[in-house]
């Protein structure tokens, strides 16, 4: 099996953090990049290096223990390689105590790690289910298990290396003390390993303004029922979604449901717009449950609706679309929703994600998520440009106060992005992608840079976001004819010289009326005007 070097350069990673420092590394793969093909390539190298060696590999759900297991076995039958991999699953009835390496399910293994021969090594699979303290059932098997082996080294596997209400799994107080290999989603996909993702507007919405928001958990289920499974609710998210998905001609989805009522709605509604899509759930029966993922991943069927079951464990290439019908404010699980349409397939371009739930406004673009998932709300002073945190409400600078009727439309605004709608959102999925935004005023002064003539500094303003254009009027070269050609286009006269631009009592107006519309792209840090006039989301 041939290695991707990504895929070859974590393995490195692995093998020189676990044999040259101390601690217990973790390695962050993105959603579809391989993960368990990764582990399974380590471990082969181990092995080969020292036949002797034993492992345990903990999941938390049957399917990945399979998955995790076939991997593993392939690359030994490819070796040539007699060793026996063991399972330890009471749902898959097996318990095997003797092989050198044990696939097993943590919550049949958690209490047993003193029946087996001591491990070497620990792979904990979607390691962000490890707690950061207390007793759960990963620290009781690992910290039993290091009793028979002092040296026995833990390493940690996931593509969202934080969890919620705790921040980052990885803290030298914690199991897991630092990433040692992280692969960005954004270079995967550039690179060809990982599926294109685009996101698509709707038109109606509606309100969740009374939904509890807990400050360190998730919303419960209770607070969010009666608006996802209003009749009204579903009838207009599903023929908003029918239209998007049948305009662009995708043929295997996904919708992401919050309770089994809710998917059955969802079901019965997609029924009456033509489309056969089963409910899989945790109380669907295991042989139904894989002949229904089957029929997706054949494209006999094109669409299930799902609650809690198909976010982790997988794994169908053909998802062309991701619908999401439940709002969560876990980062983690937003990111593992959107990763199940991650993976390539022949003939697929994208995977089109439509946002009914309000993740990508809650959360952000899925490549800038941070470890900590933290956000600070910003704001500009409308005076003296001063960047400052939006909770002090006061320029720090010069005083300026944030008028009131502003703060109330942007919190009005925000509560209306964090609400379940059945508007699909106009966010980006990735932050390469443009977001529109309208120009309610604009401001242009001189911008000095030692060495280079000066330029025109054009700031367009939306609301208290304010997006900066560097008009090089009189630079020389590529800049220079960037710049002319940009004033020829919007105002339609011949281009002036900064000091000509800036004596004008009139070129402000003349740029706000020419220029209704600026998009714009993250860039690392910043963000930076790419186009102008485009239409703005309604």
């Amino acid at each position: 099996m041939i290695l991707r070097p990504y895929q070859t350069e974590a393995i490195a990673a692995v093998h020189s953090h676990v044999c040259e420092k101390p601690g217990n590394p973790c390695v962050v793969l993105p959603t579809g990049s391989g993960k368990s093909v990764v582990m399974a390539a380590t471990i082969q190298q181990w092995k080969q290096q020292a036949p002797q060696t034993r492992g345990c590999v903990l999941a938390h759900r049957q399917e990945l223990v399979i998955q995790n297991a076939t991997k593993l076995q392939l690359y030994f039958d490819e070796a040539d390689n007699i060793e026996k991999i063991g399972l330890f699953c009471a749902g898959l009835k097996q318990k095997d105590y003797d092989s050198s390496i044990t696939f097993a399910s943590i919550d049949s293994i958690y209490r047993r790690a003193g029946e087996f021969a001591p491990f070497d090594f620990i792979f904990v699979d979607e390691a962000h289910h490890i707690p950061p303290a207390g007793e759960g059932k990963y620290r009781t098997f690992i910290e039993e298990c290091r009793k028979f082996n002092p040296d026995l080294k833990v390493v940690g596997w996931t593509a969202t290396p934080f969890r919620m209400g705790c921040g980052a799994i990885c803290h030298e107080d914690h199991i897991l003390n630092e990433i040692c290999y992280e692969a960005s989603v954004t270079e995967l996909i550039d690179d060809g390993f990982l599926c294109q993702l685009r996101s698509k507007v709707g038109s109606a919405e509606y309100d969740l303004s009374g939904v509890n928001r807990p400050p360190k958990a998730d919303y419960t289920k209770r607070s969010l029922l009666e608006a996802t499974e209003a009749p009204a609710v579903v009838r207009a998210a599903v023929k908003e979604a029918v239209s998007i998905l049948n305009c662009k001609e995708r043929r295997s989805i996904i919708f992401f449901c919050l309770s089994i009522q809710h998917c059955t709605q969802v079901s019965n509604e997609l029924l009456r717009h033509g489309i056969y899509s089963p409910v899989v759930t945790a109380k669907t029966d295991s042989r139904t449950r894989k002949d229904i993922l089957r029929n997706l991943s054949d494209n006999r069927i094109r669409a299930v609706c799902n609650m809690g079951v198909l976010t982790e464990g997988f794994d169908a290439p053909i998802i062309d679309a991701i619908v999401l019908l439940r709002p969560t404010l876990s980062a983690g699980l937003f990111m593992q929703m959107v990763g199940r349409g991650l993976r390539p397939h022949p003939g697929k371009q994208d995977c089109l994600i439509l946002d009914f739930a309000g993740c990508i406004d809650e959360h952000g673009p899925i490549d800038l998520i941070s470890n900590n998932n933290l956000y600070v709300a910003m704001a500009v002073c409308g005076e003296c440009r001063e960047s400052f945190s939006r909770a002090i409400r006061r320029c720090p600078e010069c005083g300026w106060e944030i008028p009131k009727q502003e703060v109330e439309r942007i919190e009005a605004a925000e509560r209306k992005k964090r609400d379940h709608g059945t508007k699909a959102s106009d966010h980006s999925i990735l932050s390469d992608l443009a977001e529109v935004f309208t120009v309610d005023a604009i401001k242009i002064n001189r911008h000095k840079k030692e060495g280079s003539p000066d330029s025109l500094r054009i700031q367009f303003r939306h609301g208290l976001s304010v997006f900066t254009y560097w008009c090089c009027l009189d630079h020389a070269g590529y800049p220079g004819r960037l710049a002319h050609d940009w004033w020829a286009r919007f105002i339609k006269e011949a281009p002036p010289s900064v000091d000509d631009a800036l004596c004008s009592l009139l070129t402000s107006q003349k740029i706000l009326d020419s220029i209704q519309t600026v998009s714009v792209r993250k860039r690392g840090k910043y963000r930076e005007v790419v186009d102008w006039n485009q239409e703005a989301p309604k």
